[in-house]
C-alpha cells in the first residue's frame, strides 16, 4: 500500500465522489504500505506522534467537491471533505473498498465534512505523517479501531497468456527517465512525465483515464487498482522485478448511450488489451479496519 519518493509529501487532492473513481490514486498514492495499529480503548493516548497544531472544523460549504493533502513542511490540509477518505488515508485503505474494508463506520462518515489543517515541526516523511493523522483522529474523533484478517471477496490479477505481457507493460530500463516529485495533471493534450516508483492518473484526450508509472513492482500495481475496481486485488501473476506501464480506460461506472467505438475500455478490458493482465474474481484474506468507537467533532 516501500514507496520511493515517500520523502516528498503527496499532494493528491481528493475530489467529490462523483470523480473518485477518476482520481482515487491521486489521493490515496502510495497508502497500501502503511503501519498496522493495535487496539485501543476510545481517546487512547499512545507512542504515536503527533501534529504541533491542529485545527478541525465541521465545514460550512454547499459545494460537493473537497480536498485533502499532505504537503511539504509538515503539513495536513483538509478542506470540505468527508471522514470517509479522512480515515482511508490514515489506515491505508482503497477508497473503492468502501464498508467493505472499513467495519463499523457510522453513516455521518460520509456526510458530514470537515476543514483540517495541522502542522508538524521540520518536515517530517509520509509515514510519519500517516501516523500523526491517526494520532489526530484518536484525539480530536475520539477514534479507536483494531484489524481483524476476514475472507472477502477479491480480485486475483493474473497473465492472460502464461509468459507473455501486454505491449504497454515493460520491463524498467536504469536509462528510463522518471520523477521523485509528484506534479498535477498536466490535462488531456500534454505530456504526462512518471513518479518514480508510484502512479500518475490523469484525463485522457479520448474523455478516459491515462495511468503511468515507472520502475514499480506489480504487486504494487496490483494493490493501486484496488482504488479502480470494487475489491482488494492480489498478486498472482509470478512476474518479479520492477516494470514501467501505461494504461487508458475509462472511470468506474462510466456508461454512454449508445455503442462508441472511440470510447476508452473499461478497466477489465484495457489490462487484458494493453497490458496482458485480466482480474479473476476469488475470495481471499483482507485486512480489515474495525472502528470501536469514533464521535462527531462538533468544535475546534
Amino acid at each position: 500500500m516501500g514507496v520511493s519518493g515517500q520523502q516528498k509529501a503527496s499532494r493528491r487532492p481528493f475530489l467529490a465522489r462523483a470523480v473518485v473513481a477518476a482520481l482515487a490514486a491521486l489521493v490515496l498514492m502510495g497508502i497500501h504500505t502503511g503501519p498496522r495499529l493495535s487496539a485501543q480503548s476510545p481517546g487512547a493516548s499512545s507512542n504515536r506522534p503527533t501534529f504541533d497544531t491542529i485545527s478541525v472544523k465541521p465545514s460550512n460549504s454547499v459545494d460537493t467537491r473537497g480536498a485533502l493533502q499532505f504537503q511539504p513542511g509538515g503539513r495536513l490540509v483538509a478542506t470540505n471533505i468527508p471522514l470517509h477518505p479522512v480515515f482511508a488515508l490514515a489506515y491505508n485503505l482503497a477508497l473503492s473498498q468502501g464498508r467493505g474494508a472499513i467495519i463499523g463506520a457510522p453513516s455521518w462518515f460520509d456526510s458530514t465534512r470537515y476543514d483540517i489543517e495541522a502542522k508538524a515541526n521540520g518536515d517530517p516523511p509520509r509515514e510519519q505523517m500517516v501516523l500523526m493523522l491517526q494520532s489526530l483522529l484518536a484525539d480530536r474523533f475520539k477514534l479507536s479501531v483494531h484489524h481483524e484478517t476476514r475472507q472477502l471477496p477479491v480480485y486475483a490479477l493474473v497473465l492472460t497468456k502464461p509468459g507473455r505481457t501486454g505491449p504497454q507493460l515493460k520491463p524498467h530500463s536504469d536509462d528510463a527517465k522518471c520523477t521523485n516529485t509528484p506534479q498535477p495533471d498536466p490535462g488531456p493534450d500534454e505530456a504526462m512525465q512518471a513518479y518514480c516508483g508510484n502512479f500518475r492518473v490523469g484525463t485522457a484526450a479520448s474523455g478516459g483515464l491515462r495511468e503511468i508509472a515507472d520502475a514499480i513492482t506489480i504487486d504494487r500495481f496490483a494493490a493501486s487498482l484496488a482504488q479502480q475496481v470494487d475489491r482488494p486485488v492480489i498478486d498472482r501473476t509470478g512476474l518479479s522485478g520492477i516494470f514501467d506501464l501505461t494504461l487508458g480506460f475509462a472511470p468506474q461506472g462510466a456508461t454512454a448511450s449508445a455503442p462508441d467505438p472511440s470510447a476508452p475500455p473499461s478497466i477489465f478490458t484495457a489490462l487484458q488489451e494493453q497490458l496482458g493482465l485480466k482480474l479473476e474474481a476469488q475470495t481471499g484474506p483482507v485486512d480489515v479496519v474495525v472502528i470501536d468507537y469514533v464521535e462527531k467533532h462538533s468544535e475546534n
